[in-house]
């Protein structure tokens, strides 16, 4: 072997080895899908990461969503806007005035209330928006819920969608990481044989 295949080779397979091994432990965070069996064994690593802790991972997003992005108050302000509101009272409004004719309600009463009616359905509307319990729940539930019914090659492209670049510089960080450990090892190599 030539003096320059023995500094070359090392670094070249160095850098061979160490992007195709973080671009295989990318695949694997999702594949397999399912897991894999031999007999009744099932083979170690199947199904991947991903698939296998998706009921967890699915919780740990949405309690991420709804605690750093939007809670039920971000909800409640997003969704009940002033616009909202007086569209909500007098859609109420139009109902019990619709209610109140065919009962023959005297004028007085109708108007006491569509007013009563209309701030009722905003204040039960906001509490459920913004309660503690387990109407605020039912955001980070729902979030929870989606994201576990999801199809895991769905999940894999929704994933690589927005972290393909990420996991390139991952796997280009393997490859010039396997090429320095290939250039350290042809310098120990020197050394070593000069001693």
């Amino acid at each position: 072997m030539s003096a320059f295949a023995g500094w070359l080779l090392p670094p070249l397979i160095g850098a061979v080895i160490g992007g195709v091994t973080n671009d295989i432990a990318i695949r694997m965070l999702f594949r397999p899908y399912r897991p894999w069996y031999l007999g009744r064994w099932r083979v170690p690593l199947t199904p991947g990461l991903i698939p296998k802790e998706r009921a967890q991972i699915a919780l740990a997003i949405a309690d991420t969503f709804t605690e750093h992005v939007l809670d039920g108050d971000q909800v409640a302000d997003l969704l009940l806007t002033d616009a909202v509101r007086t569209r909500l009272k007098d859609k109420v409004a139009g109902m019990v005035e619709q209610l109140g004719g065919l009962l023959g309600a005297k004028p007085a009463m109708l108007a006491m209330a569509k007013g009563m009616a209309g701030d009722l359905l905003l204040r039960e509307i906001d509490a459920l928006a913004r309660a503690d319990g387990p109407s605020g729940e039912h955001i980070r539930d729902r979030i929870r819920e989606r994201i576990d019914a999801l199809d895991v090659a769905k999940l894999e492209a929704l994933v690589l969608g927005f972290s393909r670049k990420q996991f390139r510089a991952i796997t280009w960080f393997g490859v010039l990481l396997g090429g320095l450990i290939g250039v350290v090892q042809v310098l120990l190599q020197q050394v070593l044989t000069i001693h």
